[in-house]
């Protein structure tokens, strides 16, 4: 605000051009501060949630800014970001005199649908700002479980309780903590979500969303021939290339999701209940695999998910190590999923492998229901890690009475395959 009073806004433009990192680039930014204030700064870091998209990886890469400034926070046995780890790092980073670009933490991890504890998040950047001086860019990554923020809004916008909720569920879902973390979504700097994903939208629907939306300037460029010479520049919401990398974007996604959220309002009567219920089959889904009896074989069942991903995992009782486990379990995948038989299976799994140090806080408790490993032998896999199937419950009927008959054939087409049927 103070930038923009100073000067005229073309003038507060130069300055940008002139001084910003956007411009002179980091190597020049770098040189110019060690110049102006006989202090070099060591690179700065992105911090992030250990169960980050990989594309994180491809962002730092492709800005240049570089793989290894990409810091993963360890998570917790809930595979949410630990926040005693990210105060660790911070106070680490302020330690050495780190600048931290940003933090990343993740509303719905992609994996297990895990909605860190952003509310706490936000808090421990407060503290770092009184404490250890420290400021950065909050983002949160929610291009999963984004949408589920629409179960906290009356359909007159007002906020609802997570007992109100609860209620209509019949369960103790939504916790408390999950709604704060949701809630939270509007403290942040910017926020990423997906249409694409559980806005049943699709792909490629997608938004970046910034709380000030004037920061977009730093990074806009006008093509000349799309200014309008007697009128100043086209406003933003004619041309919507002057701020992202391809320049055009076709207008068929964003029309269907204009669409969708007209016919399924952003609140309790549309996209909030639609969560809902695919929340409660998945906790349906949850509970049955957890009471499965498979004979030869014992269901190992990751938490409950924040909102809709079901994580578990078949050992054998034969099973003598790790690799015995994987092998059942990516056999498992094989056959419940597509392009691996002459059939389509009746029912679909997909998998995942959690890998040493991503999931660190996590697999002890896995590993000990198990019964076989240990946590060196599984940090010791590398990429083989331990693999897990995941069932993403997108269906809201599987709530309802009848999809009580397709959890159980579900949990018979599960011991089928686990059996090598």
């Amino acid at each position: 605000d103070a930038l923009q009073r100073s000067a005229p806004p073309d003038a507060v433009r130069r300055a940008l051009d002139a001084h910003s990192l956007a411009t002179v680039g980091y190597q020049e930014y770098g040189v110019r501060l060690a110049h102006w204030f006989g202090d070099t700064l060591p690179p700065a870091i992105v911090l992030v949630a250990a169960t980050a998209h990989y594309s994180w990886e491809k962002i730092v890469r492709a800005l240049g800014i570089g793989s290894n400034q990409l810091v993963p926070v360890a998570v917790d046995s809930r595979c949410r970001m630990d926040e005693g780890a990210l105060w660790t790092a911070l106070e680490q980073a302020a330690a050495r005199r780190t600048p931290i670009l940003a933090c990343v933490s993740v509303s719905g991890s992609t994996e297990e649908s895990a909605v860190d504890r952003l509310d706490q998040v936000v808090e421990l950047r407060e503290r770092a700002a009184r404490e250890l001086d420290l400021a950065f860019h909050l983002h949160a990554d929610a291009c999963y479980g984004g949408y589920a923020a629409a179960m906290m809004r009356h359909g007159d916008g007002s906020r609802r309780e997570a007992v109100e909720v609860r209620g209509r569920t019949g369960l103790d879902w939504p916790s408390d903590q999950l709604v704060a973390s949701l809630e939270a979504l509007g403290d942040t700097d910017s926020v990423s979500i997906d249409p694409h994903k559980l806005g049943y939208i699709p792909y490629p629907a997608g938004a970046f969303l910034l709380k000030d939306r004037r920061a977009r300037m730093l990074v806009a460029v006008d093509p000349p021939y799309l200014t309008r010479l007697h009128h100043g520049p086209v406003e933003d919401t004619e041309f919507l290339g002057r701020y992202i990398l391809e320049g055009s974007k076709p207008g068929a996604a964003a029309a269907s999701v204009w669409l969708s959220h007209k016919v399924l309002p952003l609140d309790e009567r549309g996209y909030g209940y639609l969560i809902e219920r695919t929340a409660v089959g998945a906790r349906r889904l949850h509970a049955a695999l957890a009471n499965a009896r498979l004979d030869g074989f014992r269901v190992v069942m990751l938490p409950e998910p924040d909102i809709n991903i079901v994580c578990f995992l078949l050992a054998a009782g034969s099973a003598r190590s790790l690799a015995d486990v994987n092998a059942l379990n990516e056999a498992i995948y094989r056959r419940m999923s597509a392009g691996h038989g002459a059939e389509a299976p009746e029912y679909f799994l997909t998998r995942t492998r959690l890998q040493s140090p991503m999931y660190d806080g996590a697999i002890a408790p896995l590993l000990e229901r198990l019964g076989v490993g240990s946590v060196q032998e599984w940090k010791d896999s590398g990429e083989a890690g331990l693999v897990v199937l995941r069932s993403t419950v997108m269906d809201p009927f599987l709530a309802d009475e009848a999809g009580a008959h397709h959890v159980a054939g579900f949990v018979r087409a599960l011991g089928r395959a686990a059996a090598g049927g």
